[in-house]
């Protein structure tokens, strides 16, 4: 299939489940699949300062769900931060992914963020060419960062000022 039947909605409750499949079939380990589910059930509240997003196949009400999207936006400095984003493997490289950042992206532009940010492994080189063909830049290595000390990158990316 290719992006252009590609959907993007707003995280409901019910797509915890779908979540776990995709981190599941991406190989993730249990303990980071659990708390990526209880960021769904979060996200699915949609707290303020919150929005979750998944891509599905296609627009239809039993769609299913290939990928999804978390970001927060940061009131103390005005950025928001991307703090989960997976495709299930079998659904890469056809634009879903980059259709979720952009969801994430509008939501941080719709709180008048002045950017975006998302950390990653420094290992992960497929994320950081993505986030790179997004046009995030590589902002500083945070060595050690993640709890099994492998070294963490920062990317980010700022909007033009409103009005610029």
């Amino acid at each position: 299939m290719t992006a252009t039947n590609c959907s993007v909605r707003a995280l409901r409750r019910g797509d915890a489940g779908a979540v776990r499949a995709i981190l599941e079939a991406t190989g993730w380990e249990e303990q980071h699949i659990r708390a990526a589910v209880q960021n769904a059930e979060y996200y699915a509240a949609q707290p303020e300062g919150h929005a979750a997003f998944v891509a599905t196949v296609d627009d239809s009400d039993d769609a299913v769900v290939v990928g999804f999207i978390f970001v927060e936006l940061h009131v103390w400095n005005m950025l928001a931060q991307i703090q989960g984003l997976a495709l299930h493997p079998d659904w890469r490289k056809q634009g879903r992914a980059a259709a979720l950042v952009a969801h994430a992206e509008a939501f941080a532009r719709s709180q008048n963020a002045r950017g975006v940010y998302v950390d990653t492994p420094t290992a992960n080189l497929g994320g950081c060419a993505f986030y790179v063909a997004c046009a995030y830049n590589a902002a500083y290595v945070m060595p050690r960062y993640y709890a099994d000390h492998e070294d963490g990158v920062t990317f980010q990316k700022f909007f033009a000022p409103s009005g610029a």
